[in-house]
C-alpha cells in the first residue's frame, strides 16, 4: 500500500535570473520544494516556467544537466517539467497552469487508485 501523496509545485523563473544564475536560483527552489515532502513515499512533480533567453543562453546539455542534478538531490521529486515562455506569465496564467497540473495529479491518482494502489492526492 502507497501510503505517500501526489503533488505538483509550479514555479516561474523571476525575469531578472540570467543564465548564470539559474542553476543557484533553481537548486534553491527545488530544495525548497523538496522540503515541503512529509512522508518519504511522496511523489512531487514540479514544473517551472523559464525565459527562452535563460534557456538559449545555457544550452540544451547545460540545462539537462541542471535538471537532473537536482532531481538526483532531492528523492521526493520525480520529474522537473520544463516550460519555455517569450515573457513572464500572469498571475492568470499562473492559476490556469495550476490547475491543469491539479487536473493532471487527479487523473493519475486516479489511475493508480484503479490499479488497486491506495494514494491520497493534494
Amino acid at each position: 500500500m502507497i501510503q505517500g501523496q501526489f503533488r505538483s509545485s509550479i514555479l516561474q523563473v523571476p525575469a531578472d535570473i540570467t543564465p548564470l544564475k539559474f542553476r543557484g536560483y533553481l537548486r534553491k527552489e527545488i530544495e525548497a520544494v523538496q522540503a515541503t515532502a512529509v512522508n518519504e513515499e511522496d511523489i512531487i512533480i514540479v514544473r517551472v516556467f523559464v525565459l527562452e533567453k535563460v534557456l538559449f543562453g545555457l544550452g540544451s546539455k547545460k540545462v539537462d544537466s541542471i535538471l537532473q542534478g537536482a532531481v538526483a538531490k532531492c528523492p521526493n521529486i520525480q520529474r522537473i517539467e520544463l516550460e519555455a515562455l517569450l515573457r513572464p506569465l500572469s498571475v492568470a496564467e499562473m492559476q490556469e497552469a495550476a490547475a491543469e497540473a491539479q487536473e493532471t495529479l487527479q487523473a493519475l491518482s486516479a489511475r493508480v487508485m484503479a490499479s488497486g494502489g491506495k494514494l491520497a492526492s493534494r
